[in-house]
C-alpha cells in the first residue's frame, strides 16, 4: 500500500525532523509498505494546498496520514483538508492535537480515521486493514467515520519493548533537516546531526505540557516511561553513523539523567563503541556529580536544563517542581564544574504568574553561569492543564492562529499583564539578562515606555545584522 505522511510544519526555522513520522515510516517499509512524505518545513505555506494535489498526482498515495501538532491544527483545517475533499483517498490523522481532542477533529469531514497516542501498532493494524486484511473501523485506538456517525476505540495498552520497534526511517528527510547550524555552533566540524529517543514517555506531569493528559489517557494501559536497552540505543546510534555518516547525537528524552546504573552503563558502551559527541536535556533534581562526570568522559558537549521559573513558590505551586534555588545554582554549577555547556530553559507569561515572579526567573537566570539559555512564552497548548486554567479564566486575548512564533509570542494575557507587555517582557528579559545590572534602569525604562522600547529594537536589529551567528534571542 501506498501512504504518504504529511508534515504540516510551520516553524520553518525548525529544521530537525520528526522521530514519531520517522518510526511510522519505518514500521510501514518493514511490513512492505510504499513511503513518501511531503514536508511542509521549506514550502511555501500559503500555497499548501497546491503542494498536497502535486505529490497526490505524483505519488498517487492509498493512504494519506497528517501529524498534527495545535499550533499546525489551522493550516490542516484551512488549506490542507479543502484539498482533500470529494477524495476517495482515506485520510488519517495523529498526533498530539487529535489525540487532546479527538471530537472537535473528527467534526472535520474529510478526516476518515483518527489514532490516539502512539500510533505504531495501531498504524500498521489500519493500513494492513485496508489493504484487504481486515475491517478497518474495528482497529484498536482508533476512532474511524462509517457513514454518519463516527466509532470510537480506546488508546491500546502502551508497548512496552521499545526494541521491538525498527530503526527510525531517515530516508524519507530532506539531508538539510541533519545539517542544523543552531547545533554546529556548539561543536566544531560536525555536519550530520542526528535526533534520536533513548526512552520515551516523561515521568513527569508539567501543566505546560501534554504529558498529564496521556497519563491520565493510558492509565491501566502500562508504565508511560519506558527505556530502550543500552544495546538497542548503541546499534540505533551506530547504524546512523554507518548509513549516514553521522557525527553528532541529540537525544529528545524528556530527563536523560534518571537512574544511575543505567547513565553507567550507556557511558560505558558510548566510550567503547560509538565515540560521538552528543547532547541531551534534564531536570535539576537528576544532577549529581557522578553522572555528570560519566557523561562528560562518554562526549557529551551540552546539557540543556528546564529550569522553567525562578520563583521556587510558583514552581511548587503550580508547576509541581519542587526543586530550590540552590539546587538550580548546584546543578548548573556542577555541569560547568565538568566544562560542559549549559543551556537553561525558561518560561514566562504562565497562568498565575505575576511580574513578581518573573523579576525571580530574570534574577535567577543572571545568577547562573549559563552558556546559553532561551525565554519562551507560554503557549498552552490543547490538553495541557495550563490551556484549561487560561480558558476557564479568560486569559486568552485573541485567536491562537494570529501568533507566529509559538516560542517568542503567546496568546495569553493575565491580570494586569497585556500579550503586548508580555512579549516586550520577554524581549527585554533575554538580553538584559547578559548585561551588567547598572544596566536595569534601561530595561525598566523600555518596559514602560514604548517610544523607548521600539528605539531599543531597532538597536537589537542592527546588532543581530552585525553579529548574525549569535544564538541568544
Amino acid at each position: 500500500m501506498r501512504v504518504l505522511f504529511v508534515y504540516p510544519n510551520i516553524e520553518q526555522n525548525a529544521a530537525l525532523p520528526q522521530l514519531g513520522i520517522s518510526s511510522l515510516s519505518a514500521c510501514m517499509k518493514q511490513a512492505g509498505h510504499e513511503v513518501d512524505l511531503l514536508d511542509y518545513t521549506r514550502l511555501d505555506l500559503d500555497h499548501a494546498g497546491n503542494s498536497l494535489a502535486e505529490r497526490i498526482s505524483e505519488f498517487e498515495p492509498q493512504l494519506i496520514a497528517i501529524s498534527i501538532r495545535s499550533f499546525e491544527w489551522d493550516l490542516v483545517k484551512q488549506k490542507l483538508l479543502p484539498e482533500l475533499t470529494g477524495s476517495d483517498i482515506p485520510v488519517v490523522v495523529g498526533g498530539p492535537h487529535p489525540t487532546a481532542v479527538p471530537e472537535s477533529v473528527m467534526e472535520e469531514p474529510q478526516i476518515d480515521f483518527l489514532v490516539r497516542g502512539e500510533g505504531e501498532r495501531t498504524m500498521l493494524d489500519l493500513v494492513e486493514a485496508l489493504n484487504g486484511g481486515g475491517d478497518p473501523y474495528a482497529v484498536e485506538g482508533c476512532w474511524s467515520r462509517q457513514g454518519g456517525s463516527v466509532s470510537k476505540s480506546d488508546v491500546r495498552p502502551l508497548l512496552d519493548d521499545l526494541d521491538s520497534l525498527p530503526f527510525p526511517d531517515w530516508d524519507i528527510w530532506d539531508e538539510r533537516h541533519f545539517m542544523n547550524a543552531h547545533y554546529q555552533q556548539f561543536v566544531e566540524g560536525i555536519k550530520w546531526i542526528g535526533v534520536l529517543e533513548s526512552s520515551r514517555g516523561c515521568p513527569y506531569a508539567c501543566p505546560y505540557c501534554i504529558s498529564p493528559l496521556l497519563h491520565k489517557l493510558y492509565k491501566g494501559k502500562g508504565k508511560y516511561h519506558r527505556e530502550k536497552s543500552v544495546d538497542r540505543t548503541i546499534a540505533e546510534v551506530l547504524d546512523k553513523k554507518e548509513r549516514y555518516g553521522l557525527d553528532y547525537v541529540n537525544f529528545v528524552d524528556e530527563t536523560f539523567l534518571l537512574r544511575d546504573e543505567r547513565v553507567e552503563e550507556f557511558c560505558d558502551r558510548w566510550i567503547s563503541d560509538v565515540k560521538l559527541p552528543f547532547r541531551f536535556g534534564t531536570r535539576p533534581e537528576t544532577v549529581t556529580d557522578e553522572r555528570v562526570r560519566m557523561v562528560k568522559e562518554a562526549g557529551v558537549t551540552v546539557i540543556g536544563l528546564g529550569i522553567e521559573s525562578g520563583d521556587p513558590q510558583y514552581r511548587k505551586d503550580h508547576l509541581r517542581r519542587r526543586y530550590s534555588q540552590e539546587q538550580v545554582r548546584s546543578a548548573v554549577a556542577t555541569i560547568k564544574r565538568h566544562n560542559i555547556i549549559v543551556f537553561g530553559f525558561f518560561i514566562m507569561g504562565m497562568p498565575h504568574e505575576t511580574r513578581e515572579s518573573m523579576q525571580q526567573t530574570f534574577e535567577l537566570m543572571r545568577s547562573l553561569d549559563l552558556d546559553h539559555y532561551m525565554i519562551t512564552l507560554c503557549y498552552p497548548f490543547v490538553g495541557t492543564p495550563f490551556y484549561g486554567i487560561a480558558e476557564e479564566e479568560g486569559l486568552f486575548h485573541g485567536q491562537e492562529s494570529d501568533i507566529a512564533n509559538i516560542w517568542q509570542d503567546t496568546p495569553l494575557s493575565l491580570p494586569g499583564l497585556s500579550r503586548k507587555k508580555l512579549l516586550r517582557i520577554r524581549n527585554l528579559s533575554s538580553y538584559f539578562a547578559r548585561r551588567d545590572p547598572r544596566w536595569d534602569w534601561m530595561m525598566r525604562a523600555c518596559e514602560k515606555n514604548g517610544a523607548a522600547y521600539n528605539l531599543w529594537k531597532v538597536y537589537r536589529r542592527a546588532e543581530r545584522r552585525l553579529a548574525p551567528g549569535r544564538i541568544l534571542d
